[in-house]
C-alpha cells in the first residue's frame, strides 16, 4: 500500500469541512435523544393555576379552609370508633360472558363497588347515610366511618341493604364508566 493510498482512505473516513459553502442551510447532527416527540420548552408564563397558588394559613392550621373539598366538616375531632368495613368489586358477567366471552369483559373489567359495613349493636333506623360519587359517609350513635372510595361511582344508581341477622349494611354502587355519555 503506497502513501497516496493511505492518504486516499483518511480523506475517505475523516473529510475536511468545506469552509466556503455557499447554503445558509448546513448539515444538522442528529443524536438518539432528537428521536421521538419534541421536548416542551418551559413557558415564561408563570403557573398560577388554585392548585399552585401557595396561601399561608391562618395560625396553627396546616392547610386552608379552601382546599378542603365541599361536604368535609372540619368542624369538630371524630371520637367515635370507625366500624370494621369490606370493600369489593364485583364484575357482572353472564352465561355469554362465562362461556363464550362475547361481551369482551376480561378479569380487570369492573362494574360495581360492594361496600359491607359491620354495624354491631345498630338498628337500621339509627344509621345516617350519605352517598356521594367520590365518599361514603356513614354515623350512627356508636360509630362513625368516612371512607373516600378508590373510584368514581354513580350515587344515584346506588343501593343499600341492611342485613338484619349480621347486622351489616351493604351498598352497591355501580361505578362510573369512563367513555359513557351521561
Amino acid at each position: 500500500m503506497s502513501m497516496i493510498d493511505v492518504n486516499t482512505i483518511q480523506k475517505l473516513l475523516n473529510p475536511v469541512p468545506d469552509s466556503d459553502s455557499d447554503s445558509d442551510t448546513d448539515c444538522v447532527k442528529y443524536t438518539p435523544g432528537d428521536i421521538g416527540k419534541n421536548k416542551p420548552t418551559k413557558s415564561k408564563i408563570p403557573d398560577i393555576t388554585p392548585t399552585t397558588v401557595k396561601k399561608t394559613p391562618e395560625g396553627k392550621n396546616i392547610w386552608d379552609a379552601d382546599l378542603v373539598p365541599e361536604g368535609v366538616t372540619t368542624d369538630h375531632e371524630e371520637t367515635r370508633p370507625q366500624p370494621e368495613y369490606d370493600l369489593c368489586f364485583k364484575q357482572n358477567i353472564g352465561t355469554e360472558d362465562l362461556f363464550l366471552g362475547m361481551s369482551g369483559k376480561n378479569p380487570g373489567t369492573e362494574d360495581e363497588i360492594v361496600l359491607t359495613i359491620n354495624l354491631p349493636k345498630t338498628k337500621s333506623s339509627d344509621i345516617d347515610l350519605n352517598v356521594t360519587d367520590e365518599r361514603v359517609d356513614c354515623w350512627t350513635a356508636e360509630y362513625a366511618l368516612r371512607l373516600h372510595l378508590p373510584k368514581p361511582v354513580v350515587s344515584s344508581q346506588g343501593s343499600a341493604q341492611w342485613i338484619t341477622d349480621k347486622e351489616q349494611l351493604r351498598l352497591t354502587l355501580p361505578l362510573k364508566k369512563e367513555f359513557e355519555l351521561p
